[in-house]
């Protein structure tokens, strides 16, 4: 069932990990992307993969910290398409320390794109959704780290700091036809190896201990669930996938 056919929907960080198989997931149902990455050459990739299979994929390439660069990658949706319907704000980067360890320069890039990110390219899509009559979907992507976890501090509060943005942008739009959930992903992705040195000292802390991850595409029917009229009336809520489990946090 190509539930997303017709809908316009940008997702960013669409160059590999779980932004591809966003992508490359809504495509089969229909979605028309445009897909962002900071590397031209992967995002051009997937994008060429989609269009070889029949699907509609725009690239844009950029810094989604760039609160005018979001402007501009929203505009160009609405370009390629006439709308946008839907965002997947997944662009994120990881940069492991302890407090004793952590720098400046880290935290503020993980700030700078995790959250502001998230917060330029959901201001721009809202503001063009909310002109259209018609239902519009922002799923921003959040962390279990956003609880805590060894040597993730910084990474997990800019991805908490989007679980807040979550719940308060589904209050300030709960009267309109723009809803705003969350995804809290679980996958082995480039992002995710950089982490397995750390794993063991991590799982002694957790109740639910991840010994292997989940494959990225795992996560992309809940994905473009969230984007999907299906979802109408689902709002301000983060669906956590952990392999075969899916939760409300």
């Amino acid at each position: 069932m190509r539930f997303l056919e017709g809908k316009a929907v940008v997702i960013t960080g669409a160059g590999s990990g779980l932004g591809a198989a966003y992508a490359r997931h809504t495509a089969k149902l229909g979605a028309e992307l445009v897909l962002n990455d900071v590397e031209r050459a992967a995002v051009e990739g997937v994008a060429g993969e989609i269009k070889a299979a029949g699907g509609k994929a725009v690239v844009s390439v950029g810094s989604v910290s760039a609160w005018d660069y979001a402007a501009e990658l929203i505009a160009a949706c609405v370009s390629a398409y006439g709308r946008i319907d839907g965002l997947v704000n997944n662009a994120g980067i990881l940069r492991h320390g302890r407090i004793t360890e952590m720098s400046e320069r880290d935290l503020r890039a993980m700030l700078d794109v995790n959250t502001v990110g998230a917060a330029a390219c959901a201001s721009h899509a809202i503001k063009a959704m909310l002109q259209q009559d018609s239902h519009g979907s922002i799923v921003n992507v959040a962390s279990g780290s956003q609880a805590g976890d060894i040597a993730l501090g910084g990474y997990g509060a800019s991805k908490a700091a989007v679980a807040s943005l979550t719940y308060t942008w589904a209050l300030e739009l709960r009267d309109t036809k723009v809803r705003v959930n969350a995804l809290s992903p679980l996958a082995h992705t480039a992002m995710a190896a950089t982490n397995m040195q750390y794993l063991a000292q991590q799982s002694a802390s957790r109740e639910v201990v991840y010994t292997t991850l989940p494959a990225a595409d795992v996560n992309a029917p809940a994905a473009a669930f969230l984007l999907s009229d299906n979802s109408i009336g689902i709002n301000g809520q983060i669906v956590r996938i952990a392999g075969d489990e899916l939760s409300f946090v």
